[in-house]
């Protein structure tokens, strides 16, 4: 039964290579080509909404709507180009955990149920997230479209495009406007792939550190009790320990910046969406309130994820200064005792994430983002 379910939790590593290989930015089989196309697409949207910022420079409530869009498009080129950069060393972290999914890597139930548990959270986010995101993103192009169907069926319609953006020519067609759509449409399965795709990548890996963390609590408490292979288990516990420490530090220093990128698009990104629900609500606007509802949900629960992951890093490595020292480590021989004073001293100081090297990535994050939002959000309110 504990194979199978071993077996079963490499499922996170297969959900994360389908997302990541549409963009072509899958670790282990890095698609140039297909991430150049895509790139290119993100950057000409880019372009578009610059332009159409700066065409309505002097029309607040044209500004906010397209803030609302590109500041996320903005965040989601800088997740493509800082998971490509770190391509190379995610292949190497992939190959490193893949004895990770191995019955005869644990030693003990325990230490299974513990990385287990974890693994099935990571599961359940990217599932979650992946589903979110698709129905969010399919409903926000397609709301433009519910909004003034009478006048499309009609043909008196003007030609408003599902994203605030400005083509580098005028629409003056049907067909124009037709074929602008459709190129546009190719930013539903980017935002699918490009914001959630990322998240849901450094969420699982992360959340797979803090169970093999959690695994090594357990470990020390089964091995240590072994006085016949003590210094064999020692040796090993730590190994493993500093093997973890390296793993984490892979992913602090390649994925800070998406931390930093996350959490200030997410002050920004609430603020707005909420802004556009309270507007809608008082517009009577049904279609609008709900696409921005689930805008705002897959906004905030990402930001929440990455909180709750960085609060798991923390309390699961430091967690092992407990196991070392219910160990009965001052009883043993001086040689081993140093060897575990030195791991419960390194446990002292737990593994963190942090947002862009300025700040702890933790639960008590997410309470001033939301915080920090809510007060702009005040601002604008006054303002608008």
């Amino acid at each position: 039964m504990q194979a199978v379910d071993l077996a079963q939790a490499s499922n996170i590593i297969t959900w994360n290579r389908w997302f990541l290989t549409v963009l072509g930015l899958w670790p282990l089989k890095v698609n140039q080509p297909l991430f150049i196309f895509f790139s290119a697409y993100m950057t000409i949207y880019c372009i578009m909404g610059v332009g159409h910022l700066i065409k309505h420079f002097n029309q607040p409530e044209h500004i906010v709507a397209n803030l609302t869009d590109n500041v996320l498009f903005t965040m989601i080129l800088g997740k493509m180009l800082i998971c490509r950069r770190s391509c190379e060393i995610m292949a190497k972290f992939l190959k490193a955990i893949e004895s990770d999914f191995l019955t005869e890597t644990y030693s003990s139930i325990q230490e299974k149920m513990a990385f287990l548990y974890y693994n099935h959270i990571a599961l359940i986010f990217v599932k979650v997230s992946m589903s979110l995101t698709a129905f969010s993103a399919t409903l926000y192009y397609l709301r433009t479209f519910f909004e003034n169907w009478r006048a499309i069926i009609s043909g008196n319609f003007s030609y408003e495009l599902p994203y605030p953006v400005h083509p580098f020519f005028e629409i003056k067609d049907t067909h124009t406007y037709i074929c602008i759509c459709i190129y546009l449409m190719l930013a539903v399965p980017i935002i699918i792939c490009g914001y959630a795709g990322p998240d849901a990548f450094v969420l699982s890996m992360t959340l797979h550190i803090c169970g093999q963390f959690a695994a090594l609590s357990c470990k020390i408490d089964n091995l240590l009790k072994d006085r016949e292979n003590y210094q064999r288990h020692v040796t090993s516990i730590v190994s493993r320990h500093h093997h973890l420490i390296t793993l984490a530090e892979i992913l602090e220093n390649n994925f800070n910046m998406i931390f930093l990128q996350q959490t200030l698009g997410t002050v920004f990104l609430l603020c707005l969406s909420l802004y556009h629900i309270i507007a809608n609500s008082e517009y009577g606007d049904g279609t609008n309130v709900i696409a921005f509802m689930l805008y705002t949900s897959c906004v905030l629960s990402t930001i929440l994820a990455y909180c709750y992951i960085g609060e798991c890093l923390i309390t699961e490595s430091a967690g092992l200064r407990d196991a070392f020292y219910n160990s009965n480590w001052y009883n043993n021989p001086p040689s081993y005792t140093k060897l575990l004073s030195i791991c419960i001293t390194r446990s002292e100081k737990p593994l963190i994430l942090t947002v862009g090297k300025f700040c702890t990535l933790s639960l008590n994050t997410f309470t001033i983002i939301v915080k920090t939002s809510m007060a702009y959000l005040s601002m604008l309110r006054n303002f608008m």
